[in-house]
């Protein structure tokens, strides 16, 4: 299917949920990055401009042009923009939690008061929370449990990041947007291809593989080292990917 053709269907059925859910109103995070970008796009085509609003939702690390690319986004959407800085929210953790913090939970709960601010404001407003994932995250567990994994509907969550670097093309999303290095900006200096230890093209390629029934010896034996890491990723995140685990009796 062309990338045209893709996005085409990527409208119809998030149109088509929005009407099976009979609410006509997202709200989305919004962080200047291609992902959300598009989503923003797609909503804006199924749903109508009116019936979306943007949260950016800056801190510390957060790179000062990712907020400035955001509300340049929602200008050119005609979207409704809403900005939170959320640095103010760690405090009362730190001080009431009784215990140390570590490098993951400093970091896991960056997306986690994104959610919960993106939550209140669904509950306020009789909005759905739109989910801006892609296949490749999804199926590696690279994102956070019950922050920027919990959603109402992921629009991209079965494309691959290489295509929604392809349909963002087509879809009009600005160049200087799709040409940003991605990164969930939960660190300083932190992105996404370092984090992996490899580019999203080669991952996308042992992804694609895989399920179309290669196994993993003959990945393993094709992308060597490479293939190994991704194996070992998606497997150590069964928890996060398949979240109901639980003991079977029948």
């Amino acid at each position: 299917m062309k990338p045209e053709e893709k996005y085409k269907k990527l409208i119809k059925e998030t149109k088509e949920f929005f009407e099976k859910q009979r609410c006509h109103k997202a709200a989305i995070g919004l962080s200047g990055g291609i992902d959300s970008s598009l989503t923003a796009k797609i909503a804006v085509d199924a749903i109508g401009k009116e019936n979306i609003t943007g949260l950016i939702m800056p801190e510390k690390t957060s790179r000062p042009e990712s907020a400035e690319y955001a509300k340049e986004l929602a200008e050119q959407l005609g979207i409704k923009v809403i900005e939170v800085n959320i640095n103010e929210f760690f405090r009362p953790f730190w001080k009431l939690l009784g215990w140390e913090q570590n490098r993951a939970s400093k970091t896991n709960i960056k997306p986690r008061i994104r959610m919960t601010i993106l939550y209140n404001y669904a509950n306020a407003h009789n909005t759905l929370v739109l989910g801006t994932s892609n296949k490749t995250e999804i199926v590696l567990g690279y994102f956070t449990k019950h922050g920027d994994g919990a959603t109402d509907f992921v629009p991209l969550g079965d494309l691959y990041k290489t295509e929604v670097f392809e349909i963002a093309k087509i879809a009009g999303i600005p160049e200087k947007i799709i040409s940003r290095k991605p990164s969930a900006e939960l660190e300083e200096n932190q992105t996404d291809e370092k984090d992996l230890g490899m580019s999203y093209k080669e991952v996308d390629k042992i992804l694609e593989k895989k399920e179309q029934g290669t196994s993993e010896k003959k990945l393993i034996k094709e992308f060597g080292e490479k293939a190994k890491k991704i194996l070992e990723r998606i497997k150590a995140n069964k928890h996060k990917t398949e979240p109901t685990g639980k003991i079977r009796f029948k």
